[in-house]
Parts: C-alpha cells; structure tokens; sequence
C-alpha cells in the first residue's frame, strides 16, 4: 500500500509542476477556437442524423450520440463566452493555479485515505458505455439547451439537438413544437417530416391524427421516402380497419428494401403486430413451478403446440388459434409444419378477405414467404 501512494504522490507532484509551468507562460488565445469547437459539433450532429437515415445505427445509439455532442457543444459555447473575457494578471493566474492543483490533491488525497476504497474494482469504459444515459445528466442537459435556445431561439441545430431528447423524454408536445421549429429553420426533409409525425403520434396517445398523417405523407414523397413515415401510414392503415391497405404498403417495402437493411427486423416485426397474433396459453402457478429445466419448459410448449394442431385438424377453430399454430411452429424452427398449418389456414379462410391479409402478413413477418423466406 505504501507504494500505492508513493506512486500517487510522485504522479500528483509531476502533474502539478508541469501543468504551473504552462499557466505561468503567457498565451494567447485564438480568438476563433470556440467557433471552431462549435462549427466541428455541428457537423458531428448533422453526421448521427445522416448515419441514423442510412441505418447505421439505431435511434437509442442516435440519442446517446447526440446528448454527448450537445454537451460539447454548449461547453464549447460556454468557453467560448469565458475567452472573450480573458483578462487576468499573470500574478492571479499563478495565485489562483498554485491553490487548485496544490491545495486541491492535498485534500483531495487525505479525503481518499479515510473515505476511500483503493481495493475496490474497476468500472470498465465497455460496461459502462452499456448503461443508459444518467437522468440527471439528461436533465442538465435539457436545462442548459433551453437556456441556450431562449437567447437564440432561431438556432435551429439546437433545436434538432433537444427535439429526440424531449420525445425520449416523454415530453412529446415540446417535441413537436421542436420538430417544428427544425422544419422552419433548417428545411423539410424526409426524415424531419417523419420525425414530426412520430412526435404527433406520441403526443395522441399511439392515435395518427390527420396533422401526423399529413407529415408522415410528406416523409414518403420524392425520390429518397423516409422508411419510419412508410411505416407509420401503415399503422394508420391498420387504424383506419384498412388491414390489406397496411399490408399493401409494408410488402411494398419489404420488396424494395436492399437484403442486408439495418431495419428489415423492424419491418418484420411491424408485419407481425398487423397479423395481430393471440399469445400461446403458458403454464401458471404449480403447473409452472413443476417445470424446473429449460428442457422441461421446451417439452411442455411442444406438446401445448402439438395439441392445438391436433384441435384444430379434427375441429377447425377460429383465425387466431390458427396463427398462434403457425407462428409457435416457427418460433420453435418447425419451418416446413409452420407452412403446412399455413397452407390449411388459407384453404379455410379463402373466402375472408381480412384474414388472408393477416396470415399473409404473419408469413412475410416470419419470414415463411418473401424476403429472407
């Protein structure tokens, strides 16, 4: 332990007389260094949002990505109102050094050597890279923005800044007045519309108001469609009890998306939830209990799966235990019976439109048919 120290002691001491002998030189600082800092973390914003256009990353990486770069931004804008100010004698500057990086270690070791914990483990930057943004720190953030953007309320990078923050935050009504903002300032495009219908969804409840819809049919227009606004009109669709219009429209995305797209299992699974599958039964109480082992968890739902196609070929059964047959055979990778229960779920359904969609719209999901297929 005491070679800990010494060692902790030979660091400090090194980094405080290299870092007193910069502050004791005279600088000049360049005037532009804060406009450059900021013009950098603007291109870096613009860049999440093109990378998140392509795919290349998810929205949750995008959020995290953009609160890390607004908080650079305002340190820069902040720095940069702290250097138009830079005054100070040599004298106060050595004064003022001497105190926080001498004074500072001081205490800040003997703080340690009571309250501290040398032994304890070491908090890995991957692990902590996992953990979702601290909440306090998102609402500094916030705070700080909305600050910046009372004074300047016609930037609109900032709004595009704190516009994703307020949605992820629930606050979806300051969302769209931020998205609005952005279309104002900065232009329209596809992704901006889409992300104003997302936030106008947010703000209804998960409802697709006309306001929505007519942002989400703007997303979709010219040559470069926004795929979130595609699959909002089709939630719309579905809304509107239109279930083969929002099967049109999502199988005319899957047709067209490249077989690598980053969004193709979102796509998948919006096909899924517009198939609107009823949930296989499972074991409760001791029933649930008396199943200790995967293995015995596995047997149990084969045999519950087994028996409702048993059910079903000797009494027919209605639409949603037919697709709760198909899918529970592909969740459990019996890919050939999963498309012999579909092929008798269509002969008997052949005359209802509505239910062809949906079984339709399980297959393309599961991937049984069409892409992937």
């Amino acid at each position: 332990m005491t070679a800990l120290w010494l060692a902790v002691a030979l660091m400090t001491g090194a980094a405080v007389f290299v870092v007193l002998g910069s502050l004791a030189r005279r600088r000049e600082v360049p005037a532009d260094s804060a406009e450059a800092d900021v013009a950098v973390y603007r291109d870096q914003i613009d860049e999440i949002a093109r990378d998140r256009a392509r795919g290349l990353i998810d929205d949750r990486d995008a959020d995290s990505a953009r609160v890390e770069v607004a908080r650079r931004l305002i340190a820069a804008t902040d720095r940069g109102g702290a250097d138009a100010g830079i005054g100070q004698s040599v004298r106060r500057r050595r004064i003022a050094a001497v105190i926080a990086l001498v004074g500072l270690p001081l205490v800040s070791l003997g703080g340690y050597a009571v309250l501290g914990s040398p032994g304890a483990p070491d908090q890995p930057l991957a692990a902590r890279q996992q953990q979702p943004p601290d909440a306090s720190r998102i609402a500094d953030l916030v705070t700080r923005v909305e600050a910046a953007l009372a004074k300047n309320p016609n930037d609109g990078r900032g709004w595009e800044v704190i516009a994703p923050i307020y949605l992820g935050t629930g606050r979806a009504d300051d969302a769209v007045g931020a998205y609005r903002n952005v279309i104002r300032l900065l232009g329209s495009t596809p992704d901006r519309q889409a992300n104003l219908g997302e936030a106008l969804f947010a703000a209804a409840d998960g409802v697709v108001t006309e306001d929505a819809r007519a942002a989400f049919e703007r997303s979709v227009e010219g040559d470069a469609p926004s795929i979130k606004g595609s699959l909002y009109l089709a939630r719309a669709a579905q809304q509107d009890g239109d279930t083969a219009g929002a099967l049109g429209r999502l199988k005319a995305l899957l047709d067209r998306s490249p077989q690598d797209a980053p969004y193709l299992d979102a796509l998948k699974e919006e096909l899924q939830r517009l198939a609107d599958v009823p949930t296989l039964p499972m074991p409760t109480g001791a029933e649930a209990e008396a199943l200790k082992t995967p293995e015995q968890r596995m047997a149990k739902v084969r045999a519950m799966v087994d028996g409702l196609a048993e059910r079903l070929a000797g009494h027919g059964g209605d639409l949603g235990e037919w697709l709760r047959l198909v899918k529970a055979r592909a969740t459990l990778g019996d890919t050939e019976k999963a498309k012999a229960a579909l092929t008798e779920a269509r002969a008997k359904f052949s005359g209802d439109g509505r239910a062809a969609a949906r079984l339709e719209a399980l297959a393309l999901g599961l991937g049984l048919e069409g892409r992937g297929a």
